[in-house]
């Protein structure tokens, strides 16, 4: 299979691996090269892995021109351009977003885990993604980070994101916020979110607190933690035999999510994180950059 690659940085170079590995011949657009998407002359499918402020002028050409579509996350910077991307996306045509933990397989396992009553009803999500990464002047944490958060918050909830509060802090004094903390609920379940790319430690998790124990997804670890801690007689007591689970897989995390993007071209089936998917994280994105503007320190 034959893919166009637009934008081969940082996580395009990433991409591009993948896709040799997947056994897809990726032809390379990028402006260190002095090119553009105007030098992309077939209607092969494009992977979109430019900076996410080019994103929707560059998808809004693409999918004007026919071609299916998979951009790296976020498809867009607010819920309004991706109601237009949709207004560009003619039937039949396809368009991915690279929301990538829907795609672990680590997920999957533990909504069968939830499924199966091993925490008994889920009732509150938090997510933590910090770290001393990449610092970035153009975008902020809430754009490329808190979008992994939300889309895998969205995958176990199935509800519209509510922020009830949020707040954000620019501990750098360089005009730009550093860390973005918002809390709400997604119909039953609640859910809190913190995120920084200004912080000593790297944390990569997600806690899943149910009514009858609790599940720790370590995302940098590949591990599953399942505990049941539990409150008797008005004291705490802490499971002293959790259940921790370490994987292995064939396929990392990058090449499952573009695997279902291959199938999904040679199939033409709808991708699992797609358009209407991108707009609920975009909703949610929106809410919580209003209500941080009014909190903001």
């Amino acid at each position: 299979m034959n893919m166009w690659l637009v934008g081969a940085g940082y996580w395009g170079s990433k991409l591009f691996g993948s896709l040799v590995k997947l056994g897809v011949k990726a032809r390379i657009i990028d402006v260190k090269d002095k090119k553009t998407i105007a030098d992309i002359d077939t209607l092969d499918p494009v992977v979109l892995a430019t900076p996410l402020w080019e994103h929707y002028d560059q998808a809004s050409k693409l999918l004007e021109a026919g071609h299916d579509l998979y951009v790296e996350k976020p498809l867009a910077e607010n819920a309004l351009q991706i109601a237009k991307l949709s207004a560009s996306t003619k039937p039949g045509q396809l368009l991915m977003v690279g929301h990538l933990f829907v795609h672990h397989p680590q997920r999957a396992e533990i909504k069968e885990y939830i499924r199966l009553g091993w925490i008994g009803k889920l009732q509150h999500i938090t997510s933590r993604r910090l770290n001393w990464g990449i610092y970035q002047t153009k975008t902020n944490p809430l754009l490329s980070l808190a979008v992994h958060d939300i889309s895998i918050i969205q995958s176990f909830t199935n509800n519209k994101m509510e922020v009830a509060h949020a707040k954000s802090w620019d501990y750098s004094k360089n005009h730009q916020q550093d860390r973005y903390y918002f809390s709400g609920s997604a119909g039953e379940i609640t859910f809190d979110v913190d995120v920084s790319w200004y912080w000593p430690v790297r944390v990569r998790e997600t806690v899943f607190v149910g009514t009858e124990g609790q599940i720790v997804w370590n995302q940098d670890n590949n591990t599953i933690t399942v505990t049941r801690n539990k409150i008797e007689k008005g004291k705490a007591v802490p499971d002293k035999n959790p259940i921790v689970i370490n994987y292995g897989y064939e396929l990392t995390p990058v090449e499952t999510e573009l695997k279902h993007w291959v199938d999904c071209v040679t199939n033409r089936t709808p991708p699992l994180t797609n358009l209407h998917q991108a707009l609920q994280v975009a909703l949610t994105i929106d809410q919580v950059t209003h209500k941080a503007q009014q909190n903001s320190s």
